[in-house]
């Protein structure tokens, strides 16, 4: 009898360490399930290097996980990844079936990640509108389907657009850090870049406004001047203009007063100053000496500091609402370029409409008692490129 509880006793102990054994996850095999998947090259296929799809094709698994060597993870049955950074990427599967773990291991992968981004320089130098320009081109078949594309082109700003190949103006100096956005056939891309641009000096483009030569596409006339001098009457730029040094030019003369003041009126047009232009340029000729015009002498008589010229721009004829710009004209006895910026100027108010400017204003000197003469030939308008600046 005891012989016999002896050996029962052993069977039960065999049994019991048995199944502990069983239970102890140290001795489970982790490749119990043979996983059915694969990982290969598809670049061909998605136009775009180093694309690759990995596919799970293994029944009855519980939980799935890629490790796709590039420090991600991800818990689908399949996908493409694009490599864009060069290394060396091991893929490993890991499953569940159960309570059994199953990973699959592939072979290494060699990226020599090449330009997703080119960008080529297409400026034409010293030609307004043209600098500082770069093309930006996706590198990809032309087969190749983007969606949910999206570029940064170095301003921190996204912008949604179907195009890869596109082309910026930069309108600073700096380096741009360039991104690109999309899926490509379920597969997400990202690609960066950096422009680099030495030269942030922008030239505007130069529109004739009035040479008092030629005809002028922004057709109109001078009204009466206003202030202390009716100089501008008697030699008006449309009916008798004033010639000096061999050209047609705006005369303004002044002898005493406040501002003297003059009124261009655009006859069935107007000046768009919300998008398209930003400036107003000239040169002017300040007389250093006594001129006599018509019978009037006009002694030179102004300080530096009242050597004043403003440029205003308005919709209606009043002066009641117009934006001025004001600058000093730093020389006499020589032409000098002048430009007027109103690019920052505030159109806000309610008698004036930035898009439709029907009249511009010349207002000559604020000095009480100065007297002078200026001249002012080869009036433009500067138009405004759009482009990018590092915010």
């Amino acid at each position: 009898m005891n012989k016999i509880l002896y050996i029962a006793a052993i069977l039960l102990l065999s049994i019991t360490f048995g199944c502990e054994e069983d239970r102890d996850p140290k001795s489970w095999d982790e490749n119990v399930v043979n996983l059915d998947a694969s990982f290969k090259d598809v670049s061909s296929v998605t136009g775009i290097p180093n694309s690759y799809e990995f596919s799970n094709n293994t029944k009855g698994l519980s939980y799935i996980e890629w490790n796709l060597g590039d420090g991600k993870t991800v818990r689908e049955e399949s996908g493409i990844i694009i490599y864009t950074v060069d290394g060396e990427y091991q893929p490993i599967l890991t499953a569940v079936n159960g309570n059994r773990v199953s990973k699959k291991t592939f072979d290494k992968i060699t990226v020599k990640a090449e330009q997703l981004i080119s960008v080529k320089d297409i400026s034409e130098s010293g030609v307004a509108g043209k600098e500082n320009l770069r093309q930006l081109m996706i590198n990809s078949d032309p087969s190749t389907v983007f969606e949910n594309s999206k570029w940064d082109f170095g301003n921190g700003e996204w912008v949604e657009t179907s195009t890869t190949d596109t082309i910026i103006r930069y309108l600073e100096a700096g380096d741009y850090n360039v991104k690109f956005e999309a899926t490509v056939q379920g597969a997400m891309l990202s690609a960066e870049t950096t422009v680099s641009i030495e030269n942030g000096e922008i030239k505007k483009q130069d529109v004739s406004f009035l040479d008092f030569e030629n005809t002028t596409p922004f057709a109109g006339s001078w009204g009466e001047a206003n202030g202390d001098t009716k100089l501008l009457n008697e030699y008006n730029p449309n009916t008798n203009p004033y010639a000096f040094g061999g050209s047609n030019v705006l005369v303004m003369g002044k002898s005493g007063g406040w501002w003297t003041e003059a009124r261009y009126s655009l006859n069935g047009v107007s000046m768009d100053f919300a998008d398209e232009y930003s400036e107003v340029a000239f040169r002017i000729y300040l007389e250093d000496k006594t001129i006599n015009i018509g019978g009037v002498d006009y002694p030179f008589n102004m300080s530096e500091e009242e050597r004043l010229i403003k440029i205003g721009l308005s919709t209606s004829d009043s002066w009641d609402g117009r934006v001025e710009v004001e600058k000093t004209v730093d020389a006499t006895g020589q032409w000098v370029d002048i430009s007027f910026d109103f690019s920052d100027k505030d159109f806000s108010g309610d008698k004036i409409t930035a898009s439709d400017i029907k009249h511009l204003w010349v207002m000559f000197s604020h000095g009480k008692g100065t007297s002078g003469v200026i001249y002012i030939d080869d009036m433009v308008l500067k138009r405004s490129y759009p482009g990018i600046t590092i915010h």
